[in-house]
């Protein structure tokens, strides 16, 4: 979890790049993604709509699994969720108001994807 944190909070202090294509993974979900977060500031969400507790037999525990999430790679999800982070301040990942953006960018996707 902590590399998690840690790239999440260089990705704060970068702010929104959009579409990386010098990255060597571009596209690692689909053409034309956003890759302003390759880590989800919201891990572990918690929401079953976008992933689930894995089981993981060897170390007799569950992990949030959100592999198949493309939420925060959609363009209106990351410019929004980077401009509420950067409104409100928040430098650290692991900031307790960074879970407050989360229903507002879950209601951007849900209606992009309704209206799909």
């Amino acid at each position: 979890m902590d590399c998690i944190k840690k790239k999440v909070r260089e990705e704060i202090a970068r702010g929104w790049i959009g579409s990386n294509l010098e990255c060597p993974y571009h596209p690692c979900h689909y053409e034309g993604q956003d890759c302003t977060f390759c880590y989800c500031p919201f891990y572990p969400c918690n929401d079953r709509r976008y992933g689930f507790d894995l089981y993981r037999k060897k170390f007799d525990d569950y992990v949030w699994d959100c592999k198949d999430c493309l939420m925060i790679h959609d363009q209106d999800v990351a410019k929004h969720v980077m401009a509420r982070i950067k409104e409100m301040g928040i430098t650290e990942p692991d900031d307790p108001r960074i879970k407050d953006i989360f229903p507002e960018a879950s209601e951007i996707y849900e209606k992009k994807r309704s209206s799909a």
